[in-house]
């Protein structure tokens, strides 16, 4: 049943309904550093006052804070996901703090469409490896992005340091909690796509932040 779309959209429609227990999912992924990483992963973007970004699978926009404060009220920001309950509360915290220039997407990653060469930097958290047609929805983005421009992924996969033996449990658990496909590389599906990337792991590997840059 994980990793089908229509199982994924009621995970995340509830989770958006209840944003203190996805915020709780993020921090235990992350060993509490959830913060700290999608912090570094928003710096990594490289962005300015006044670009377009693109936050894809944008969940309850937890990233639009961090967005906001690079590209400032001249920028732009299109966040899009699949979930409405996700984006219905991306959109209450939009509301909450005045933010006029973001613009809000439903839709599959797999088949968004934007201008070729539209977005000077993109970013996903914790999306690739939740949705299906995740090389589908890299290439897309590679395509929107100017000469130049990257895309930040903050994501998690399987233990490779000394938290391995937790594999078994994680896996299985994640996978029926959060439509996670603890088997898919989404790392290699991101060096297939991209010109040049580079990847940090963090929390015994469970976490990376990936730059994928276009030339």
């Amino acid at each position: 049943m994980a990793l089908d779309l229509a199982f994924g959209k009621r995970v995340y429609d509830w989770l958006g309904q209840h944003p203190r227990v996805y915020q709780g999912i993020r921090w235990g992924v992350c060993f509490g550093r959830e913060r700290s990483l999608q912090e570094l992963a928003i710096a990594a973007t490289g962005l300015h006052e006044g670009d377009t970004v693109l936050d894809l699978a944008c969940g309850a926009g937890v990233n639009l804070a961090g967005l906001e404060a690079k590209v400032g009220e001249s920028g732009k920001i299109i966040a899009v996901d699949y979930s409405t309950g996700m984006l219905d509360t991306a959109r209450a915290r939009s509301r909450e703090h005045g933010w006029t220039n973001i613009e809000f997407r439903r839709g599959d990653a797999a088949s968004l469409e934007l201008p070729a060469k539209c977005l000077d930097g993109a970013i996903c958290t914790f999306g690739l490896s939740a949705m299906p047609g995740e090389l589908a929805a890299l290439r897309r983005v590679a395509a929107a992005l100017k000469p130049g421009a990257c895309l930040v992924v903050l994501d998690a996969k399987i233990f490779t340091g000394w938290a391995r033996i937790l594999n078994p449990i994680a896996g299985p658990l994640f996978q029926y909690t959060t439509n996670w496909n603890y088997k898919k590389d989404v790392v290699g599906c991101i060096r297939a796509t991209f010109d040049a990337v580079q990847v940090v792991e963090f929390n015994s590997g469970c976490n990376f932040i990936a730059v994928a840059r276009r030339k």
